[in-house]
């Protein structure tokens, strides 16, 4: 690996931090901590891939040691992280959890809901809850963003996002359908429409009910 240095945000209990590293020193801090995730550009690596990695000097590298807690350790939940290249499953606290819904561009979903950091610290998550964590994708420069409307049992919200994006987040809610100026399509259709025309996009994530 080369000797360049990268700007690294440290996040740990006592605050946040901004130091020059290596990529070695950076794959050495984050191996020094047992837990410690690292993210480029938005999307969570692990020390053998960062090894191998092109990283551009401009890139966002943020490292986030596990957190200390007390006697009684805090609960973990499973929580699927999806990017651009795949997913992963991961373990998160629930301090965790909030952290990474406070990054920007990243999503937090609960039981096919889009939660904010903020709901999320109040929130009692059940140990089935479905967790998943759609980090921002990124894109080339000129990449389009759309508004999209979600809508859901607790009302409406809107969010920008790229066509990539929304593919992703259409592929990862099971039962959401899509409607491009109130028209229903379907994902696989959705990448070969051009949406620069559209007036107005809305994703309807399938409700959950009893038998």
């Amino acid at each position: 690996m080369s000797e360049k240095k990268y700007i690294v945000e440290i996040a740990d209990s006592t605050g946040h931090s901004v130091v020059e590293m290596t990529a070695p020193e950076i794959v050495e801090k984050a191996t020094e901590s047992e837990g410690s995730w690292i993210f480029v550009d938005n999307r969570l690596v692990n020390a053998s891939e960062l090894e191998g990695m092109e990283i551009s000097t401009d890139s966002k590298i943020r490292i986030m040691p596990g957190i200390v807690g007390g006697l009684e350790e805090e609960p973990s939940y499973t929580v699927e992280v999806a990017d651009n290249t795949g997913h992963s499953i991961v373990e998160m606290t629930k301090s965790e959890l909030v952290e990474t819904a406070s990054t920007q561009g990243t999503w937090l979903f609960v039981d096919d809901k889009m939660v904010s950091a903020t709901e999320l610290q109040s929130m009692n998550i059940e140990a089935s809850s479905r967790l998943r964590a759609m980090p921002g994708l990124v894109g080339g420069i000129d990449e389009n963003k759309f508004t999209v409307e979600i809508a859901d049992e607790t009302g409406h919200s809107e969010v920008e996002m790229t066509k990539p994006e929304l593919i992703e987040h259409a592929n990862n809610c099971q039962g959401t359908w899509v409607f491009v100026d109130n028209r229903m399509v379907s994902t696989a259709d959705l990448s070969e429409i051009d949406l620069r025309d559209a007036q107005k996009i809305r994703l309807m994530p399938g409700l959950v009910g009893g038998n």
